[in-house]
């Protein structure tokens, strides 16, 4: 009888899985979206200077960069408004990419002063002005130097994430940093990554700066998002992220920029714009409760990518035990319970 059994439901288990639909080999591709690339010439030197330090090189830096692009402008303070912009886009490009630039941690709330060198062209008999040079300062936050970008250059290292897929690395490490204790900022400050990964403690900053870290040190494209967020009831500029996957995407293989929310909305998994997340009573789609808006240092000329509507399902559909796990399991308690009851009442125990 107990044979019999047994190979009923291996069967039945079998059947099951042959149903599942086919993987896709043939997966699509499409080129990934940086913030970099949006940068025009004069953005990108700033970009790729700063983003060299990210070893400990005293509290403040100063960088004297060199613009090539000659970009006309009528009067000097057309000039000035450029040079500026030229470091902003910069500096905001590069805080939401690279999280290991210690320099730049504290820029959301920093104010960079930009100097610049003008000089002087002729172009069909009008003079305009150019700006040959920018030069600004930045500063670590207080307590971090060299022996701070070791521990958590060792923490990075440190660090294990778990899954094939990269959609399962993604869930794993939003699972992982879900375990930093939240800690609201002190006025005129911000969290960042060595407080996320150190001191596992601190705001959606340093946690969004970890997820993005931890993705690019397991090659997956990943981008750190800004902006006012609903379920953010103690921040008022909060920080999540956007990852590239590939996934099912109506039936077809196909990869997609997808939100997650490793502060606020772990338990949503790797969501679309429409996918609904709850919060305080009320039902949001992503889209409404995290309002993305980059220019928190003012005006900026990048854009983010065109995120996919609904929640990720992996390539070949949703794994039978993800889809009807809970079911089935449920259904066999049922049946445990039946059984016992039967079983009781057959052996006069009831």
């Amino acid at each position: 009888m107990e044979s019999k059994t047994a190979i009923i439901v291996a069967l039945v288990f079998m059947a099951s899985v042959m149903m599942l639909p086919a993987i896709d080999a043939d997966a699509l591709d499409s080129e990934v979206f940086t913030y970099y690339e949006q940068l025009d010439e004069n953005s990108k030197l700033v970009f790729k200077e700063v983003n060299k330090a990210t070893s400990y090189d005293g509290d403040t830096k100063e960088f004297v960069i060199a613009l090539e692009a000659k970009v006309l402008c009528k009067d000097t303070d057309e000039a000035k408004e450029y040079a500026e912009d030229v470091v902003r886009n910069a500096l905001t490009a590069l805080y939401l990419s690279n999280p290991l630039v210690p320099y730049i941690w504290d820029y959301p709330v920093e104010d960079v002063e930009v100097s610049h060198e003008v000089g002087t062209v002729v172009v069909d008999d009008e003079s305009f002005y150019v700006v040959k040079s920018v030069t600004f300062s930045l500063t670590v936050p207080e307590g971090i130097d060299a022996e701070a970008i070791e521990k958590l250059n060792t923490a990075l290292k440190d660090f294990s994430v778990s899954g094939s897929a990269d959609a399962d690395k993604v869930k794993d490490i939003m699972s992982q940093l879900d375990r930093v204790n939240f800690k609201k900022d002190e006025e005129g400050k911000i969290s960042n990554i060595y407080d996320a990964l150190v001191n596992k403690q601190g705001t959606s900053a340093g946690i969004a700066q970890a997820f993005t870290a931890i993705c690019k040190q397991n090659n997956i494209p990943v981008l750190t998002v800004s902006g006012s967020n609903i379920l953010a009831s103690n921040e008022d500029l909060s920080f999540w992220n956007y990852v590239y996957l590939e996934g099912d995407v109506d039936g077809e293989t196909k990869k997609s920029w997808y939100i997650v929310d490793p502060t606020y909305a772990v338990d949503t998994g790797i969501a679309g714009y429409l996918t609904e997340v709850s919060y305080d009573g009320k039902t949001y789609s992503m889209s409404s409760a995290l309002l993305t808006n980059l220019e928190f240092k003012g005006d900026v000329s990048l854009k983010l990518p065109e995120l996919e509507k609904n929640t990720y399902v992996p390539v070949g559909g949703i794994p039978f035990w993800d889809k009807y796990g809970e079911m089935i399991f449920i259904a066999v308690i049922g049946v445990v319970i039946v059984l016992s009851m039967i079983y009781a009442v057959r052996s006069g125990v009831v």
